[in-house]
């Protein structure tokens, strides 16, 4: 079952100041193929979480503690 880390959730919302849907989904496709850092597969998962948040009109995550609840309720296959 995926998790996502609290501390790629803490340095996402570190690495993103605006603090929106549209901006975190950009910061994470530069992460994309990276050897370095958040996986791959846990990219693509948030890209898709993003979108999903974004589309639904839901207000983007207030706090870290937040978006690591949010990121990891909606995570496919949890």
């Amino acid at each position: 079952m995926a998790h996502i880390p609290m501390g790629d959730i803490r340095e996402l919302w570190k690495s993103t100041p605006q603090h929106s849907w549209g901006a975190l989904e950009k910061n994470l496709e530069g992460r994309r193929g990276k050897t370095e850092g958040i996986a791959d597969s846990l990219v693509d998962d948030m890209i898709w979480i993003s979108k999903q948040m974004e589309k639904s009109g839901q207000a983007f995550s207030s706090s870290e503690q937040q978006l690591y609840d949010v990121m990891n309720q909606h995570i496919p296959g949890k």
